[in-house]
């Protein structure tokens, strides 16, 4: 019976050396200031009675509620992804065994005190809703291996894991990810999904071989699909070489001209690094470099991201305060010019008017985008279809699939996979396009683009299909061979001692000779007709396959672009009738201010002045959100 690992301990003492992780710690609120400010532009909104830019806030506010950073580990079976990511929480927490792998997602996030759920599904529907339950600590290993996939009641999706780890306080989330069983075949789709909607993924290969060419090809989907990936080399303590296999490496990448850096590790170098106390044995594990890039690459990027957005959405909410009472205060300061500027709202309202209506350059941008994107995405993912189509009859025309397709049938897979992720990528590539498209023709802010596009990942596409061959592909036996043989030899004995008979010569011995040629020359003809219908019944199974896959792609890629298309909608109609309200309340407030006496003109200038000062200190408040956080200092 296999061991299982013992049940996480937790890190005792204080970090050991640079990067590692010391024992329990609280988590740091390190977007205080940007909460801060954001729940004094909500105040604002409130105040000044705009609910609409009172939403936009909320919603930036509620993102910012959100602070972890995914980031997903994936590799092939057996890399050490496990050992990587207890080596760098200094826990055994993902469990590690030569015979047993890891069979769901393992979760890890910060939390104040340790604890694990099981995110579980019904059998009955296994793709339906999930529900979180309660597991003890040390049973983790039996839910997140091949021992507890299923149970009678519940099938296991996913283990949640929640450790107070210094590194995880910053909003670190580690996936650590099944092994996807050969990084060609068609279940490497699910770790390419996981990584579609990850803010980083670490990809991990051991350095007992330079990378394979499924590698290379899995890292360049990886770097399409997500916008950071980090290379690390394990095992480094165990093989001698490794340091020619990370210059072949190296080698590869940049003549394929793939920018990711490859960090070689060490987790047993680490781990005994943590039981000495030894920095210097830490820093030779490696691990420091790759603490520094997850904390000051990912997170502290992701935090001055969040940052960015947050203060883009505070200046044009404090511009859109700031016009009506700019625009009433030019008109006190200003009576004779008061007209004109009542001209100029007049006509600014005009114009927020159309931006709201269907016929708006940005509504038809996007109408006909989509249309255009729609007809692109099918076209490009037929073409795809139809190069893999020629490829396999070529494949089948040079083979005999009883042979060849117990080979034939995950190279299919994979070449489909392949075109499939390709094709969402084209996809994405493209909304992107649109989105800045749509922004530009906007003309509130041509720079502005939607942060997210919800974009549907490619796995749940092809795990509605499987390859169906739909034929025989058992070989003709011992005996149906002698039996076509033995046909074949009597229709020749028959027809020549007959023949013999009908001319008065015994053709007996001859007969017997030439039936046998024909025997032979039967069971030949008789393979190549089975040959040749396996081959007929493999190119209509390719066919069938690749239809259901097309069937499945469109229907996802059409959704997709329809939640793509709404998005845009809904994002770009909250700003037209944001500047329509507030063009509406700049003229309306223009307009009673040229009415006003010279008494109420000199008071009501004070408190417009005053009222501008609030609002200049927002501005304040959301310009200073541009200085770089401190997350990396804090991981």
């Amino acid at each position: 019976m296999t061991q299982q690992p013992p049940p996480a301990q937790p890190a005792q003492g204080t970090s050991t050396g640079a990067g590692a992780p010391g024992g329990t710690t609280r988590r740091p609120d390190l977007n205080a200031d940007v909460r801060g400010a954001l729940e004094l532009g909500l105040q604002a909104c409130t105040a000044y009675d705009r609910p609409d830019l009172g939403e936009r806030v909320q919603r930036r506010l509620d993102q910012v509620g959100d602070p972890n950073v995914q980031v997903v580990v994936v590799g092939e079976f057996k890399q050490g992804k496990s050992s990587l990511i207890n080596a760098l929480l200094n826990a055994r927490i993902c469990p590690v065994d030569d015979d047993i792998a890891t069979a769901v997602p393992t979760i890890l996030r910060f939390g104040e005190e340790k604890g694990a759920e099981v995110i579980v599904a019904s059998p009955a529907d296994p793709d339906g809703p999930t529900e979180k339950r309660p597991i003890p600590f040390d049973q983790v290993p039996n839910y997140a291996t091949e021992l507890g996939v299923s149970s009678s009641d519940a099938v296991v999706k996913g283990v949640e894991i929640e450790l107070p780890r210094k590194l995880l306080s910053t909003g670190l989330v580690l996936v650590d990810t099944p092994g996807v069983g050969g990084l060609g075949s068609a279940h490497a789709t699910a770790a390419l999904g996981a990584m579609s909607v990850a803010d980083a993924a670490v990809f991990v290969s051991d350095a007992s071989q330079e990378f394979t060419r499924a590698e290379v090809d899995f890292l360049r989907q990886a770097i399409d699909l997500c916008q950071t990936v980090i290379c690390v080399m394990t095992k480094t303590d165990f093989y001698p070489a490794w340091r020619k296999v990370l210059d072949l490496n190296k080698g590869h990448l940049e003549r394929l001209g793939i920018d990711v850096p490859i960090l070689p590790v060490s987790s047993m170098l680490r781990a005994e690094a943590v039981r000495r106390n030894d920095r210097e044995l830490n820093v030779e594990s490696g691990f420091p470099v790759l603490v520094s890039a997850l904390s000051d690459d990912i997170v502290a990027r992701h935090a001055d991201l969040v940052r960015a957005r947050a203060r883009q959405d505070l200046l044009g909410v404090s511009d859109q305060l700031a016009s009506q009472f700019e625009a009433e205060l030019a008109a006190l300061t200003d009576p004779e010019r008061a007209k004109a500027l009542v001209d100029q709202l007049e006509e600014a309202k005009r114009r927020s008017e159309q931006l709201k209506s269907r016929a708006a350059k940005w509504s038809t941008t996007l109408n006909d985008g989509i249309a255009d994107l729609s007809s692109d995405v099918d076209f490009d993912f037929r073409q795809r279809i139809r190069k893999i189509t020629q490829e396999a009859d070529e494949a089948i025309d040079d083979s005999d699939p009883l042979d060849t397709w117990s080979e034939f049938e995950p190279w299919l897979t994979s070449r489909v996979s392949h075109e499939v992720v390709s094709n969402y990528r084209f996809l994405t590539d493209r909304a992107a396009q649109l989105s800045a498209t749509v922004g530009d023709h906007f003309a509130l802010d041509g720079s502005e683009l939607l942060e997210h596009l919800d974009v549907q990942s490619p796995e749940a596409a092809l795990q509605r299909v499987t390859v169906d061959p739909g034929m025989e592909m058992d070989e003709q036996g011992i005996g149906a061979k002698g039996f076509t043989v033995l046909r074949g030899s009597y229709t020749g004995i028959l027809m020549f001692t007959m023949l013999g008979s009908m001319v008065g010569v015994a053709l007996g011995p001859v007969a017997v000779g030439i039936g046998l040629v024909m025997g032979r020359k039967t069971l030949k003809d008789e393979k190549s007709r089975q040959v040749a219908m396996r081959r007929s019944q493999a190119k209509n199974s390719v066919r069938r396959y690749c239809d259901d896959v097309s069937f499945q792609v469109s229907k996802d890629c059409k959704d997709t672009l329809r939640q793509v298309q709404r998005q845009l909608r809904d994002h770009y109609s909250r700003r037209a009738e944001e500047l329509h309200r507030s063009t509406t309340e700049a003229l309306k407030a223009a307009t009673e201010a040229a009415k006003v006496g010279a008494v109420e003109r000199a008071t009501r200038t004070k408190d417009i002045e005053a009222e501008l000062a609030r609002i200049g200190g927002l501005r304040k408040r959301a310009a200073a959100l541009s200085e770089p956080t401190a997350a990396g200092g804090a991981a």
